[in-house]
């Protein structure tokens, strides 16, 4: 019984752990996709779920050929 108590309590630690996660933002001009501007955020302290809303967020289309895509990695 002990021991499935703390294999629980480790697998939720681990599962639930904030860390650094990269997002990686694509942005693109006038249609131009063969120059885009990349560049990267870093999200601190986040969980992976928290961090990809976070890094979601950041997208945008304004339909006139500038847009950006996010990538979380």
């Amino acid at each position: 019984m002990k021991s499935i108590i703390v294999l629980v309590f480790i697998s939720t630690f681990l599962f639930s752990c904030k860390k650094t996660y990269q997002c990686e933002c694509t942005e693109v001009h006038n249609w131009e996709t063969w120059n885009p501007v990349i560049t990267s955020v870093a999200i601190e302290n986040k969980r992976k779920a928290d961090a990809q809303t976070l890094c979601n967020s950041l997208a945008y289309d304004l339909g006139n050929g500038n847009y950006k895509t996010t990538k979380l990695k």
